[in-house]
């Protein structure tokens, strides 16, 4: 009888696709969960290995790397979250439900942020591209259509740098958070929720009207 050489092949690997897809599930929560507490930098193979009491050889078998298992994490939490995005040009005030929904995946998902501020600005590393596909070219593509959609603009390019404004001004305020707190001591709770997006919507909605803009400097 000859051996089966295919379970040598696969020794000390799981071998059930299903326990393949468990197992790299556990390392991508896991890198999440300690990406919410700790800078990429920080967060070690054997961290997550420990968070996800699996194996650390099992993060270059199904990744290759640390770096190539948090793309795969942005990107998975990318397409999660993008989602509710289908859809908003049929909202009555979609730049208003945008500002709000966009201001929960930064509340919801630290990590994110801490990618963001730490990683990606500045860095042309594959981690930082794929942040950048993943996040900044998705918004760049659907948001200036919200705002020429209620706004009534025509002008795309227009649209686009008011686009680019918009997502700063949602953004910043996480990216600065040091600032924020010790020099403006603005907390966290104050850049949340409902009030905080009106009050940013009607800042910049308001602010692309013709009639405003023509104002300015007359």
């Amino acid at each position: 009888m000859e051996p089966d050489t295919n379970k040598k092949a696969t020794r000390g690997r799981p071998v059930c696709e299903l326990k393949q897809a468990e197992q790299r599930t556990k390392l991508i929560l896991a890198a999440k969960q300690l990406l919410n507490t700790k800078s990429y930098s920080q967060i070690t193979i054997r961290d997550i290995a420990s968070e996800a009491s699996i194996n650390s050889a099992m993060i270059k078998y199904y990744f290759g790397s640390k770096e190539n298992l948090f793309v795969e994490l942005i990107q998975t939490i990318a397409d999660e979250q993008f989602s509710q995005f289908e859809g908003l040009t049929e909202q009555s005030q979609p730049v208003y439900q945008f500002i709000l929904r966009f201001g929960e995946i930064l509340q919801t998902h630290p990590g994110i942020v801490h990618l963001l501020s730490e990683e990606v600005l500045n860095k042309t590393t594959p981690l930082a591209q794929a942040f950048m596909a993943s996040f900044p070219a998705r918004v760049s593509k659907f948001l200036p259509l919200l705002i020429q959609k209620e706004t009534g603009s025509e002008d795309h390019k227009k649209a686009k740098l008011a686009a680019f404004q918009l997502i700063t001004l949602v953004v910043s305020p996480y990216i600065l958070k040091t600032l924020r707190q010790q020099a403006w001591q603005i907390d966290d709770s104050e850049i949340q929720g409902e009030a905080w997006a009106k009050d940013l919507y009607q800042h910049f909605i308001y602010g692309l009207k013709e009639s405003d803009i023509n104002e300015v400097g007359s």
